[in-house]
């Protein structure tokens, strides 16, 4: 049995990159997350993402951002990105991180893609901080891309350490 060659994994970049490479990216379409650990809601966001333009920028949010929502990252930045950088469709990781913010605001206002995809279980405009900032740079959001929401890092998380603390008794 053959095995199709390995594709290789997309380049991680800052923003300067992305500036620079801007007039050959066509459409450009960003998706964003934590992606600590990398679920089938996560792949699948990717996935579809790219299906909505020409280029994928997945923007993976940084250690601090993690530690604010679940307090601790389980894996470092560059380790998500690197995870990220192979899944198929996206061109483009760019890691993001902006102390005491849990938006990507900042970095829509950088990229200002053309479509800024939401996963599952971002469904309405009020759920979504960036809203204002699509709205006012003229970013299409989308809702849903991907599988509906089945999984959360966070209670994978949550469920191995009670099964590790309950092992170390």
């Amino acid at each position: 049995m053959t095995h199709p060659e390995s594709p290789e994994p997309a380049e991680i970049v800052d923003f300067a990159a992305i500036d620079r490479l801007r007039p050959r990216l066509g459409k450009i379409v960003v998706a964003s997350g934590g992606f600590d650990p990398l679920h089938p809601g996560h792949a699948s966001n990717l996935v579809e993402a790219k299906k909505l333009g020409d280029t994928l920028i997945a923007l993976v949010n940084g250690d601090a951002f993690l530690r604010r929502k679940k307090g601790k990252a389980f894996q470092d930045l560059k380790t998500r990105c690197q995870i990220v950088s192979f899944i198929r469709g996206v061109d483009y990781v760019v890691p993001f991180e902006i102390e005491n913010d849990q938006t990507v605001c900042v970095a829509l206002r950088a990229l200002k893609p053309h479509v800024f995809a939401k996963g599952g279980d971002r469904a309405a405009p009020h759920l979504v901080p960036e809203w204002d900032v699509c709205q006012e740079l003229g970013i299409e959001m989308i809702f849903g891309v991907g599988a509906a929401k089945e999984w959360s890092s966070s209670d994978f998380l949550a469920e191995w350490g009670e099964y590790w603390a309950a092992r170390q008794k």
